[in-house]
């Protein structure tokens, strides 16, 4: 009987430690390419990687950026465009307005991600982006070869 209380008591502690606040994660057009070229679940692989609540979104320049490679319907990489904005459409994914006027995809994603006061982290393939975020202490997501993301805070200087 005297066990019963405190096994109630953790299990509320426990329960109250999640984040009440999702992560948002901003996709890039890169990493929505390479996911859907890879025939892979972008909800599923962010669930495995991320223990709590999550929200996906994109800045209308991705999606300004991806209905332009779509208009090359020609190629594979305008197919996995159109086919990209159909994700967006279906899984209702949030479509922030990045407020910047640049017609560089990557610097209105850093400075929308600096800007924003709540957490985020940005799933790209870029290199470039992925070092960027890094030298302003912005976790970015990436796959991994097969299956699974990566989810890395800071790179040291020396590894970019």
């Amino acid at each position: 009987m005297k066990n019963e209380p405190i096994k109630k008591t953790e299990r509320i502690r426990n329960d109250s430690v999640r984040p009440s606040h999702p992560l948002t994660v901003l996709l890039d057009t890169s990493f929505l390419i390479a996911m859907l070229e890879q025939r892979r679940d972008i909800d599923e692989e962010l669930r495995d990687l991320i223990k709590g609540p999550v929200r996906v979104a994109t800045l209308d320049m991705v999606e300004r950026e991806l209905e332009r490679l779509g208009r090359t319907r020609s190629s594979k990489t305008g197919g996995l465009a159109g086919a990209a904005l159909e994700l967006l459409k279906s899984r209702k994914y949030s479509i922030f307005i990045s407020g910047i006027e640049t017609s560089d995809t990557d610097a209105a994603i850093l400075s929308f991600s600096l800007a924003k006061n709540e957490a985020l982290a940005v799933a790209t393939v870029d290199r470039k982006l992925r070092a960027a975020l890094a030298r302003l202490g912005l976790p970015a997501i990436y796959p991994m070869r097969r299956r699974g993301l990566l989810i890395s805070s800071k790179v040291s200087p020396s590894s970019t």
